[in-house]
């Protein structure tokens, strides 16, 4: 089966399309669940707006649910849309994503990083501190991050999970430790891991994660998804193939859908 979680909308005002031509690309490419997961209010933003705002929540899953009568809730469906948050983990204000995990009825929540500090390191306008700080004490913070979002319970997926390789900045030593124990971390917790294939069209030129620390996934156990992390409705189901060609070659059998925060095994066989 496939499906495809991470998808955004104009709502977040860096994402180009009518909500309705994403669902119907997803149809033509025969995906078979898709969701939609915009940008939490709470994503820092400074002189550029890049998600929603509290005030346009309320709209969002309303277009989502006239989607969801229109495609889904018929006879003979072609796709199953879900209704989703890309919500940014802020180590110093959980209960943000927490009171809106608990106020709106989400079919599942995206966790995500996309700040280190005050740094958006995954914006072409910031990448000057690659160049001038050491890349693995970057890492080392960034996936410190991750664990902490993993361990805070709040979420079901995580998103783009080494997106601080965006740029194709790595560590000259091996980083082999900094994924061995995140991907222990993320084994010992019920939270889902993406296949972001989005990074296939960045610098770095690899999925999120890379095939290396998807082995280390697969070896702790870790369930995973497929993800477009589409900005635009010819972006869906963007590189699915060579994705599901990996997660087979990786002994991978099922990826992970849901339902009001319930995890669904669907076979990729």
């Amino acid at each position: 089966m496939k499906v495809d979680l991470h998808n955004h909308t104009r709502f977040c005002c860096h994402a180009e399309g009518e909500m309705v031509e994403y669902v119907r690309a997803a149809i033509d490419k025969g995906i078979e669940i898709f969701g939609f997961a915009e940008h939490s209010p709470w994503m820092p933003q400074e002189e550029t707006k890049m998600a929603l705002s509290y005030e346009e929540v309320p709209r969002y899953i309303s277009q989502v649910r006239i989607l969801q009568e229109r495609f889904t809730n018929i006879k003979n469906p072609l796709v199953k849309i879900l209704l989703a948050m890309e919500m940014d983990f802020l180590p110093n204000k959980p209960e943000l994503p927490r009171s809106f995990c608990e106020k709106y009825e989400f079919d599942y929540v995206i966790g995500s990083i996309h700040y280190i500090d005050n740094w958006g390191f995954d914006q072409e306008t910031q990448i000057k501190p690659f160049k001038e700080r050491s890349i693995r004490e970057i890492y080392e913070i960034y996936f410190e991050l991750v664990k902490q979002m993993v361990q805070s319970g709040i979420f079901d997926i995580i998103g783009h999970l080494d997106l601080v390789k965006k740029f194709g900045y790595f560590p000259k030593e091996s980083w082999d430790d900094i994924q061995e124990n995140v991907a222990k971390t993320i084994g010992e917790s019920r939270m889902v891991v993406e296949l972001n294939t989005s990074g296939m069209d960045k610098p770095v030129k690899e999925f999120y994660p890379g095939t290396a620390f998807l082995k280390k996934l697969k070896k702790n156990k870790a369930p995973v998804t497929l993800s477009s992390d589409a900005h635009s409705p010819k972006q869906v189901g963007r590189h699915f193939k060579k994705a599901i060609s990996l997660l087979k070659e990786l002994g991978y059998e099922s990826v992970v859908t849901f339902e009001k925060r319930k995890r669904i095994f669907k076979s990729i066989l």
